[in-house]
């Protein structure tokens, strides 16, 4: 990322830590290294994370990988930390780096940062709803920080899908019926295709190939089969979003691709991305504090990505990644040498107002007067300092306010107040 980038990630940056903060949340910084077995035994040995995406390296007996995502990292950390004995319910989140190796293409790329939420420790589907709204909020919250006028995500332009994935009983009756749905047609599906119908037949749902798609169409949905416990922490869900003016869209195609998932799934998509609409994804994963190692508690979070949450942006034509409320433009001041031989005198005037907390540059090319403040006025800066030897002598420095063309001679004893005041 170069430096004219930086303001739009700032923005999205603040908003996700700001809206955490809102909630309790507290931070947390996973490990960029895991070991393999922590993602075979939480993502799914099947999926195309483990089996196609993961950088892995190894060293000896120790086969380690970059973070593929963000769960099972902090899942870990949050049994070694001792909270699911001592302190179960935990509001997290995470902002960084994430690693798959795919084809890099239009929204993807190998190294990619997200925002991750995850609570840990209880099966309120209040907190269902509280993350899934907190993921709308944060990009509702984006459009708001942007400088342009009237500057807003149209309900239209986002949409927040919603599936059960069940638990228990229900799922297994679920797999059976769409095993027995898709086994007449299981030979004219892609090869992963065949692999997943024999390992985990709901990953073959999740298969982006067209001619799969088609095949899995009028596949049965998981809603037909919840159980009257799954059905009302699913209802609820509905019933406390409403509460909160969400509006959800029932999809029963949502699967996600990760094996851990349970009861909530959910996805918020921007239909203008076309075939990648999908902003941000998550849901219950109840059972994988047990799975590595702790008791059973439930949890839900989510992950939002910033890259394609920008492309959003860029698509919608709504945003110069350059025009949000973070960009700190160039310096206030540059100070400029008027004569030979000034050179420590205007490094020693940039360091104090430094030390002021008042941004401050110079020349380092040994320019002309004229030439200098040229260079001031093109880069953006508000005041020019002139340092010149008959001001030395009088311990003075002319300000010169480069909006206004305004300038006067001033003591340098009272040049941090009149730029803290304004200028001239």
């Amino acid at each position: 990322m170069l430096p004219e980038e930086i303001p739009a990630w700032r923005l999205l940056e603040e908003t996700a830590r700001g809206l955490a903060h809102l909630r309790g949340y507290r931070e947390i910084r996973p490990a960029l290294l895991e070991e393999v077995e922590l993602f075979t035994r939480s993502v799914g040995e099947v999926t195309d994370i483990v089996q196609k995406e993961m950088f892995t390296l190894q060293k000896g007996e120790s086969a380690l990988a970059l973070r593929p995502e963000g769960t099972a990292g902090i899942v870990r950390a949050y049994l070694e930390a001792g909270y699911a004995s001592a302190a179960p319910l935990q509001r997290l989140f995470h902002i960084g780096p994430m690693f798959r190796y795919e084809r890099p293409q239009k929204g993807r790329e190998r190294m990619f940062t997200q925002f991750d939420v995850e609570v840990l420790g209880s099966l309120d589907a209040r907190l269902d709803a509280e993350v899934i709204f907190l993921a709308a909020a944060f990009f509702e919250s984006v459009a708001i920080k942007v400088k342009a006028p009237g500057f807003r995500i149209a309900r239209g332009e986002l949409e927040v899908r919603m599936n059960s994935m069940g638990d228990g009983d229900d799922r297994n009756t679920w797999k059976d019926a769409v095993r027995s749905f898709l086994a007449p047609t299981m030979a004219e599906h892609c090869e992963l295709c065949r692999a997943r119908f024999e390992r985990n037949v709901l990953r073959v749902l999740d298969c982006k190939n067209p001619r799969c798609k088609e095949l899995n169409a009028g596949a049965p949905a998981i809603l037909e089969y919840l159980s009257a416990e799954n059905r009302a922490h699913f209802e609820r869900v509905q019933e406390y979003l409403r509460v909160l003016g969400l509006p959800v869209v029932i999809d029963s195609s949502i699967v996600r691709g990760l094996d851990y998932y349970t009861r909530t799934v959910f996805e918020v998509h921007a239909p203008a991305l076309g075939a990648r609409s999908a902003l941000c994804g998550g849901g219950r994963y109840d059972h994988l504090i047990a799975e590595l190692g702790g008791p059973d508690l439930g949890a839900v979070g989510f992950a939002v990505g910033f890259t394609s949450t920008l492309l959003l942006f860029n698509e919608l034509k709504k945003i110069d990644p350059k025009e949000t409320v973070f960009d700190e433009g160039p310096a206030l001041v540059f100070v400029v040498s008027a004569g030979e031989g000034l050179e420590s005198d205007v490094f020693r005037l940039a360091e104090d107002l430094r030390k002021n907390e008042i941004s401050a540059v110079y020349d380092v090319e040994q320019r002309s007067l004229k030439a200098q403040m040229k260079l001031a006025g093109k880069g953006g800066h508000r005041y020019a300092v002139v340092v010149g030897g008959d001001e030395l002598a009088r311990g003075s420095v002319q300000l010169k306010d480069l909006e206004d063309g305004t300038q006067h001679e001033l003591a340098r004893v009272e040049l941090v107040a009149r730029l803290r005041a304004g200028g001239v």
